[in-house]
């Protein structure tokens, strides 16, 4: 077993259920915000590898993560220029978690349902996912993390097949992912606790299933915090209300994404995508269409998903270890169940029981010494 995925399960299994359900009511993330984000992304027009919207994005994440610490990671895929942009917090600091998603758009729209083969607008399959990435960071300065933190947001994730009889360029599938990891050394590589991809996650009807190849600890986790906070069907969240069916990890597929990279070298990995955007099929619907656009995309959908990826951050379930410098139990009362209570309550009986022998130790002093005075005043006396 990997020692990232023991830590994650050492640590996970610490958490109580009430512990969760006390910090699901601090949760910061902003869905509007996200929202807007995807508008704007969406009016810088195609972001396709090199293209003008592609450096508009670029610039747009820079001014967007003051604070961060940006560099941009230059490749070259035939025709292609790539350009993957890694941001990073608490450089250094405990376990490296990576939150990533790719800011490409396809350079044609050509599923076989598309009426057009003009480049998409990418609102869901891109903008989507970098808008979520930006709303966590803006608000995980503010969480007092004690651990690195990594945005990646990876180009030419979605250039795979393409027919270049059309005057496009194909090259493999997450093809900015591999190339941002074949830049890691091994001691980054092996500080790395997990890898979330978000894609695709802003449809207004999600339905997220377990994507595979993954770490099977991090969709457990997810799937736990997911019923907590009422997105899973027919399971009781912390207000005892049955849950909407958002997410069911017993619905496996294995798809060709941005986490394949990683996970290939060992890297704790799980890939949040909705497969099913505006169909029952899978990668079918506006995928790869011209429909691919904002009225696609709601501010409800990225606030589910960015919630929970905020909570397993608060929680440290994502690092595997106490998340935060300060006590993460700040804003919550203790139970008497609580082994921080029972040893709070001990200490004060050790405290009493020593205050109790230091007492008794000072009668038994002083009384001797006025036993003494006695004795010697009489024999004074006699003399």
């Amino acid at each position: 077993m990997p020692a990232g995925n023991s830590m994650l399960i050492s640590h996970e299994s610490e958490i109580q259920d009430s512990l969760i359900c006390e910090t699901i009511d601090f949760l910061s993330f902003n869905g509007s915000l996200a929202n807007q984000s995807v508008h704007e992304q969406v009016d810088m027009g195609p972001r396709t590898p090199g293209s003008n919207g592609s450096h508009s994005l670029r610039m747009y994440l820079l001014d967007h993560l003051r604070g961060w610490d940006l560099t941009f990671q230059n490749h070259q895929y035939k025709e292609l220029n790539i350009t993957n942009v890694e941001a990073v917090y608490n450089s250094g600091m405990g376990n490296i978690v990576v939150l990533m998603a790719h800011y490409d758009t396809r350079q044609l729209a050509d599923s076989v349902l598309s009426n057009n083969e003009s480049p998409p607008d990418g609102a869901n399959d891109g903008a989507s996912g970098v808008a979520a990435l930006l709303e966590l960071g803006r608000i995980i300065p503010e969480l007092g993390l004690n651990h690195e933190i990594r945005l990646v947001f990876t180009d030419a994730e979605d250039q795979g097949n393409l027919d270049e009889s059309k005057n496009v360029t194909s090259i493999p599938w997450a093809t900015g992912s591999q190339r941002w990891v074949e830049n890691l050394s091994q001691t980054e590589i092996d500080g790395i606790s997990s890898l979330i991809v978000l894609d695709m996650i802003g449809d207004k009807d999600l339905d997220f299933g377990k994507t595979i190849p993954a770490n099977n600890t991090l969709w457990d986790i997810t799937q736990r915090l997911a019923k907590l906070m009422g997105l899973v069907e027919s399971e009781t969240d912390c207000d005892g209300e049955l849950g909407e069916p958002v997410f069911d990890i017993s619905d496996v597929n294995y798809i060709t994404d941005d986490h394949v990279p990683p996970h290939n070298v060992g890297i704790p990995v799980m890939d949040i995508i909705d497969i099913r955007y505006g169909s029952e099929e899978v990668l079918s619907g506006h995928w790869h269409t011209e429909n691919d656009t904002i009225d696609k995309v709601s501010a409800e959908s990225l606030e589910k998903v960015g919630k929970l990826v905020e909570l397993g951050l608060r929680l440290g379930m994502w690092s595997g270890s106490n998340s935060t410098s300060n006590d993460s139990n700040s804003n919550s009362s203790l139970s008497s169940n609580d082994p921080i209570s029972d040893t709070s309550i001990e200490n004060e009986e050790n405290t009493y029981r020593l205050m109790i022998g230091l007492f008794v130790f000072l009668f038994i002093l002083i009384s001797s010494l006025a036993g003494a005075w006695v004795i010697f005043a009489e024999k004074q006396g006699e003399v």
